[in-house]
């Protein structure tokens, strides 16, 4: 059987999380979710990762790394599974 199996990896990992919408969207595999922008450090989530914050779990469905005078940031769009 196809399952997921998540483990934790990175703990703590300081973030900014903002609503993207104030509606549920669906993707391309009918599944339905609010949209979140978490802007965080660089490292090394990717998308199809999970994000547990405050209670909630997020999986990430997109990511942009950018850089500003030097310094890297990820911003990542999550989607609240639950």
């Amino acid at each position: 059987t196809d399952t997921e199996v998540y483990s934790d990896y990175l703990e703590n990992v300081s973030c900014n999380i903002q609503p993207l919408e104030d509606a549920y969207s669906q993707d391309f595999d009918g599944n339905y979710g609010l949209d979140f922008l978490m802007f965080c450090s660089d490292n090394d989530i990717d998308i199809k990762d999970k994000i547990v914050y405050n209670n909630s779990e997020y999986i990430v469905v997109g990511k942009e790394s950018y850089s500003l005078l030097g310094k890297k940031h990820l911003e990542l769009r999550i989607r609240l599974t639950k």
